[in-house]
């Protein structure tokens, strides 16, 4: 599920054009542990985070979400990308998508949404997304 810290990292990241493998490798980690680090499904370790902070400019305690005033080059174009961020509708359906995936107690309509129909909104919203952005590209 992703959290605070996964949605900094995943800012950093894109504010470098930079690919979940292009990150992977600079941190020594294979892509799948990457994603698994930004989905939130893997912590990151003390190590980690101080590799983050000199790859991305930043202060540690900017990727822990303790300290988020502009002091150099790294945060400013964090901030940027945070701003297009939320102007992004993709961004938002990614996040519906990973919230239909990871959270059990979601409801649609303020009714509760079953496992299987979770899945099937997902799985929808995907497809939706997946032709958006090939028609995007033409």
């Amino acid at each position: 599920m992703e959290n605070n810290i996964t949605k900094t990292l995943i800012t950093l990241r894109e504010s470098r054009n930079m690919s979940q493998a292009q990150l992977a490798n600079l941190m020594g980690l294979n892509k799948n542990v990457m994603g698994r680090i930004e989905r939130g499904l893997r912590s990151l370790r003390a190590d980690e985070i101080v590799r983050l902070a000199k790859i991305f400019d930043v202060s540690t305690d900017f990727i822990l979400g303790q300290n988020h005033t502009t002091s150099n080059n790294g945060e400013e174009s964090y901030h940027k990308q945070q701003a297009l961020n939320k102007k992004d509708i993709a961004r938002k359906i990614q996040d519906i998508i990973s919230m239909a995936e990871n959270e059990p107690d979601i409801n649609f309509y303020g009714a509760p949404m079953t496992t299987e129909n979770r899945k099937l909104l997902a799985n929808a919203l995907e497809v939706g997304l997946t032709l958006s952005q090939k028609k995007q590209n033409l």
